[in-house]
């Protein structure tokens, strides 16, 4: 589809999330938590985590319709992944990543940056998933005890938590530094860390993009789930390491792939 034509939809697809989320907070969300009253507690949580995962999978596709995008998601049932709950710790490419993530991994929360916990539907959505506050700007220290505090009791609960150690988007083709946050949570819950690496090719919606800076060519977005690593006998500083080193290296591998198609 020609970038003129995808200016407008952008628009369209952005109005459509931002509607749909409401919608799915205040009229869909109580519905179905009304359908599944009678089950057991556990049965409720397992039913809502595979609405929300449908939610999330029904937005994305969506915007393929539209001619937005393309993408591919991995297949989460054979992928050989230690027993749950894990630290997913992923690269930050786009403003939508973690739609793709929760398209693909039902159950998984979110630690959100505080400023989304403002609008009231999202919040309402995020609070039903699990999804905590991150810090204040002002607070995004290492260690801040209240958020690493709930990051921990979530995985010791038995809930997956998804976060981006860079804190922010990357820009295009590189990763920021990494925060030791993720690492030391997964530590002291004794859980393992599933490095996650998202590609955008070309890269779309980076920090400071606006949503018309559309690419010349329809983006592919792509999730994959890296080998997961152990956190016994380790410290946070070299897991933080050994997880930046991983995505680096899978980014790099794609930067050059698609110089090679742009050269052909």
């Amino acid at each position: 589809m020609p970038r003129f034509l995808r200016i407008p939809l952008s628009g369209i697809a952005f109005l459509l999330f931002y509607s749909g989320a409401s919608v799915i907070a205040w009229g869909l969300l109580p519905l179905h938590r009304w359908r599944t009253r009678s089950l057991p507690p556990a049965e409720q949580r397992a039913a809502l985590d595979l609405f929300m995962m449908r939610c999330y999978r029904a937005a994305i596709e969506g915007m393929a319709r539209l001619g937005l995008m393309q993408f591919s998601l991995p297949d989460f049932e054979a992928a050989e992944l230690p027993p749950p709950p894990w630290v997913l710790a992923a690269n930050h490419p786009t403003l939508i990543d973690v739609l793709f993530i929760k398209a693909t991994l039902p159950g998984v929360t979110v630690l959100v940056k505080a400023a989304l916990f403002k609008a009231p539907s999202l919040r309402r959505l995020f609070e039903a998933s699990g999804d905590f506050k991150g810090p204040e700007l002002e607070d995004q220290g290492f260690g801040t005890t209240a958020v690493l505090d709930t990051f921990v009791d979530r995985l010791r609960g038995g809930r997956s938590v998804l976060v981006f150690p860079e804190g922010t988007r990357s820009p295009a083709w590189r990763l920021r530094r990494f925060r030791r946050g993720a690492a030391e949570a997964a530590i002291r819950a004794g859980v393992p860390i599933i490095p996650i690496f998202v590609l955008s090719d070309p890269p779309v919606l980076k920090k400071g993009d606006k949503w018309h800076d559309m690419p010349r060519q329809v983006p592919r977005f792509s999730v994959e789930l890296l080998p997961a690593l152990p956190t016994a006998g380790t410290s946070s500083r070299e897991l933080t390491a050994q997880i930046r080193d991983q995505l680096a290296e899978r980014l790099e591998a794609a930067r050059m792939a698609a110089c090679e198609r742009n050269r052909a």
